[in-house]
């Protein structure tokens, strides 16, 4: 029997028309080029195959054009959505580590520098505390109250500093008010111990870290400190009332000074001492100048006496008060030299005695008042009277003037309102300063 035709023209892949041939029973899709057997079965796809001959239908061109766009527009979208046409699905994207930044240092903030104030009525101690060559300085430094009831607006305190850096070694609180009636000389050392002077008593310190070592109280306010002549383990101290005694400074202890040790004794104040206020801003000797040879075009008003030689401070007369000096050899009639005292247009320098006065064995050191405000220090040598340097003392025109100068070594040591200023004895430089604003 002879086997029915298919009566479905269409492809069975893509569906898409064909045309039956009389005879043929094999075909091969024009859309998706499959194999065709209109007796049911797919035979192989041929190698080869002639074209067909006859046009293929419009409407089924037209159909599978739709359809070729249909599955473009399919692939773009799933493109789009991130969709793929493989079997598996694609593996999904590891993320890269992150590195890890090393942590940012912390930069600790520096404690502020503790403000204080240098007291002004304080003559310096200067020794070598640390061993490095060069003298430290010992004072008394300010700073203001806590606040708490009864302590007051003001603190005291011993305190040591570097001579090379100005860095504070280390400071110890003194008990109640320091006063001074005598002398402004509050400290001495002997040793490895330091002696300071407080209202009402004497303390002893350990002079490398200032830690208190011995306290003696007195009958009243004590006076000067002084290390008799040859002794390495005592310090005499004048009490104002007259029992003064000597202190041990190996054992904190102390004993009735039967008599002032020969080079602890002052001059008797005459009628020619200078004022008491005079005498406390220098540890020179100074009296009146009363019976000094005459100079003409100069009167001398204060006399002052160290290293063999006789310094007259005073001022042009007649005619504007022009700050003056003078320098004689003891006995003689004539000066050495005499002459101004600045450095500088005597215009410019107020009219009055200078009082800030230091001798040393080869040179005098004379600080004077400028009309425009502030201090001027000069240097001059002791027997020929010429300026090596004239500088401005810092800061003077802030607070209260100096009002004392002290020599010690190579330096000079300037107190003012809240400062000390150091100064290199040879070329007046500026080396550093004690307090701060």
């Amino acid at each position: 029997m002879a086997r029915s035709r298919p009566t479905s023209p269409r492809c069975p892949r893509c569906n898409a028309p064909f045309t039956l041939l009389p005879e043929q029973v094999l075909y091969t899709c024009n859309y998706c080029n499959a194999s065709i057997d209109t007796r049911g079965e797919q035979a192989p796809r041929p190698l080869y195959q002639a074209p067909s001959t006859t046009p293929p239908a419009k409407g089924p061109l037209i159909l599978g054009a739709g359809l070729a766009v249909m599955v473009l527009g399919v692939s773009a979208v799933l493109l789009v959505k991130g969709g793929s046409s493989e079997p598996y699905p694609a593996p999904p994207s590891v993320a890269e580590p992150i590195a890890e930044r090393p942590p940012v240092p912390v930069v600790p903030t520096p404690a502020p520098t503790p403000r204080f104030a240098w007291d002004l009525d304080n003559a310096p101690a200067v020794m070598d505390l640390n061993g490095d060559g060069t003298d430290d300085i010992v004072g008394t430094i300010r700073r203001e109250g806590t606040g708490a009831p009864g302590a007051g607006r003001e603190r005291y305190f011993a305190a040591a500093f570097d001579g090379k850096t100005f860095e504070q070694l280390w400071e110890t609180p003194i008990e109640g008010a320091p006063t001074d009636l005598v002398s402004r000389a509050r400290y001495a050392h002997q040793g490895n111990r330091l002696v300071m002077r407080e209202a009402t008593a004497v303390s002893l310190l350990d002079l490398a870290t200032g830690k208190p070592l011995g306290r003696v109280a007195l009958s009243d306010k004590p006076g000067r400190l002084c290390i008799p002549q040859g002794d390495s383990s005592t310090v005499w101290v004048s009490v104002v009332d007259g029992q003064d005694l000597l202190l041990d400074t190996k054992t904190a202890t102390a004993r009735p000074a039967s008599r002032t040790p020969p080079n602890c004794q002052v001059p008797a104040t005459t009628v020619r001492s200078c004022s008491p206020a005079m005498l406390r801003k220098s540890s020179l000797s100074c009296t009146r100048a009363l019976q000094v040879p005459p100079i003409p075009g100069f009167r001398g008003d204060f006399l002052y006496k160290a290293h063999g030689l006789e310094l007259v401070v005073g001022s042009r007369n007649p005619g504007t008060r022009v700050p003056m000096v003078a320098v004689f050899e003891p006995g003689a009639k004539k000066p050495l030299w005499h002459g101004a005292v600045a450095d500088m247009d005597p215009a410019n320098v107020f009219e009055t005695t200078p009082d800030v006065i230091e001798m040393s064995e080869d040179a005098i050191y004379v600080g004077y008042r400028l009309k425009a405000g502030g201090m001027q220090l000069v240097r001059r040598d002791a027997r020929t009277g010429v300026a090596t340097w004239d500088v401005p003392i810092p800061r003077s025109k802030d607070g209260s003037l100096p009002s004392s100068l002290w020599k010690h070594g190579d330096r000079l040591y300037v107190p003012h309102w809240m400062w000390l200023e150091v100064f290199d004895a040879k070329t007046g430089n500026l080396l550093g300063t004690l307090g701060t604003w």
